[in-house]
């Protein structure tokens, strides 16, 4: 088994390392790779994820994107 298949990347989420979202998300990108291997990083200003709403938003702290920006939950995909 790789070390990529390893790693389980989460599903939607209302806290993210002890802080509470602004709606239910799914990381993506930065924040799933800090969740997924437990990255002991800073965290950037702005983190991203997808909702379940056909809108995308920039709310405390968050890019919430739209489900269709959800990408494969593999190392690759984010």
């Amino acid at each position: 088994m790789s070390v990529a298949e390893q790693h389980q990347f989460s599903g939607p989420v209302i806290v993210f390392q002890e802080i509470r979202l602004p709606e239910m998300v799914t990381p993506a990108g930065y924040s799933a790779l800090i969740g997924a291997y437990e990255l002991a990083v800073p965290l950037p200003r702005t983190l991203s994820a997808t909702g379940e709403h056909h809108r995308i938003t920039d709310r405390d702290g968050w890019r919430i994107m739209t489900p269709r920006h959800a990408p494969h939950p593999t190392l690759e995909g984010h």
